[in-house]
């Protein structure tokens, strides 16, 4: 706003502008593109106030105008954060009979899930009175659902401390996240492409020529490969150093996708010695 202020000319510089002039400091020429000027911030200057208002209404964060809810149940999981991932996680365990208490800071997300039936609270996940409120020091299980990789990585490393005994699943957006979150004491750790991913490799296979059997197979083989790999790069993984430079890390990762190739190719051959 105070930078949009200073950016306006004034009538005074018109002025100023024909003193100058007539003082023969500015020629007629420089004089003309100086009025242009003038006028023309005069001009754009409410036009760049309207602007500024739109976007700084849009910047503006609602999420923290509402009061959090006052949790009235508890249950042996909470789920933390009911996005994309988080209600497929809530409604498999509640649909398998087992009560959740699912938390999330967006009000319109939990508007839309008790629209369906499903029952949710307001409030910060990752601030301590809520956590208390939702039962934490009972729960068996606490997932952890959030968009936001620091908040996720902040719930966790607050909740192993406070539950060392507590069951952590937890959503990571990447290999370096998993890495992060494995640190903070996450016991099982799920990034969100990988099971779709995998899946859609399956089917490629099968339209390649692979059986369904040989296909699940080298799907079952990926996964449990890629789980042991995870836990052996974390070991090698230096949150100073990027991966790409990291030499270690590097030379084990090439060692494990040789690995990962020779299972394959051997499910391969049974698969042809089947055919």
């Amino acid at each position: 706003m105070f930078s949009l202020s200073l950016a306006q000319a004034g009538e005074f510089g018109f002025v100023l502008l024909s003193f100058s002039v007539g003082s023969g400091v500015v020629t007629g020429e420089t004089a003309g593109s100086l009025l242009l000027i003038i006028a023309l911030s005069m001009l754009i200057s409410p036009l760049l106030f309207i602007l500024y208002d739109v976007i700084s209404k849009r910047m503006e964060p609602d999420d923290d105008t509402h009061e959090p809810d006052e949790i009235d149940e508890n249950g042996p999981v909470i789920i933390a954060g009911i996005g994309r991932f988080g209600q497929i996680v809530n409604r498999l365990v509640q649909a398998s009979g087992f009560k959740t208490v699912v938390l999330d800071h967006n009000m319109e997300t939990i508007s839309l899930m008790r629209r369906f039936g499903y029952k949710g609270f307001l409030g910060d996940p990752t601030r301590p009175d809520i956590l208390r409120a939702a039962g934490i020091a009972e729960a068996s299980v606490l997932v952890v659902a959030l968009d936001d990789k620091d908040a996720a990585l902040q719930l966790v490393r607050y909740a192993r401390k406070l539950r060392p005994d507590l069951h952590i699943v937890a959503r990571a957006h990447d290999r370096v996240h998993v890495f992060r979150l494995y640190q903070a004491g996450a016991d099982d750790i799920v990034r969100e492409m990988f099971d779709s991913s995998l899946r859609a490799g399956r089917y490629v296979l099968e339209n390649l020529g692979l059986s369904e059997y040989a296909a699940a197979e080298a799907q079952k083989v990926f996964y449990h490969h890629d789980r042991m790999s995870i836990r052996e790069l974390a070991a090698l993984w230096d949150p100073e150093i990027p991966p790409s430079q990291n030499k270690a890390y590097i030379d084990k990762a090439k060692a494990l996708d040789k690995d990962l190739e020779f299972a394959l190719s051997s499910l391969g051959e049974e698969e042809r010695k089947r055919a």
